[in-house]
């Protein structure tokens, strides 16, 4: 079987470059042909309208199956979700979609049963976290504090700032950095856990 394979990571902490290699090694291991390969670096629960590179693999469609390391991997928005899953059930017989974690029918009713339920499950994580985090938001909002996550380079040197003393603590199995506003008040922390980076 011709595959391209989609490794997708939704934060520059994760390595996009370890998923690619898994999806590399299960194609030779079971004698797939990889006839092209996609990195993304976007979060999963953004609408597929402006999932640039996703979207591109299915306008323009690339061997006999598209392989993904999990389900959630091609999406974590529920809108997406019924889409997806026509376009893959209406070409499944040149088109198939292949998840490492889970075994995928859209042939079958118990099949896409079973698709539609992993799914649900894929969307209600970050739909969950967004409601344990918005009480906390409104009140960092309401006392002036809060200024929405980092973008870019100032992100990114919050992030390395976090890594560098991770590797330098070698054993501590947990280390908080405090974050501030340009005022200079406290609004978060991040928690980098021992192998967990």
């Amino acid at each position: 079987m011709n595959v391209t394979l989609y490794a997708r990571v939704s934060t520059n902490d994760q390595n996009v470059d370890d998923k690619m290699h898994e999806l590399r090694k299960w194609a030779i291991n079971n004698k797939h042909r990889i006839v092209h390969e996609v990195w993304d670096k976007e979060s999963g629960t953004i609408e597929l309208k402006d999932r640039r590179k996703f979207l591109e693999i299915l306008n323009n469609p690339i061997g006999d199956a598209i392989v993904v390391n999990k389900l959630d991997r091609i999406t974590r928005n529920f809108d997406s979700v019924t889409y997806i899953e026509k376009y893959f059930r209406e070409g499944w017989s040149t088109f198939k979609l292949i998840a490492l974690d889970f075994p995928v029918d859209l042939e079958s009713a118990v099949g896409r049963l079973m698709f539609r339920n992993m799914m649900a499950l894929a969307c209600f994580e970050p739909e969950q976290m967004k409601e344990r985090q918005r009480p906390a938001i409104e009140r960092l909002k309401k006392a002036g504090a809060y200024k929405g996550r980092q973008k870019g380079a100032k992100g990114k040197a919050k992030s390395s700032k976090v890594k560098k003393l991770y590797t330098k603590s070698g054993d501590v199995k947990e280390i908080r950095v405090g974050f501030k506003t340009e005022s200079g008040k406290p609004i978060n922390f991040r928690v980098i856990r021992a192998g967990k980076q």
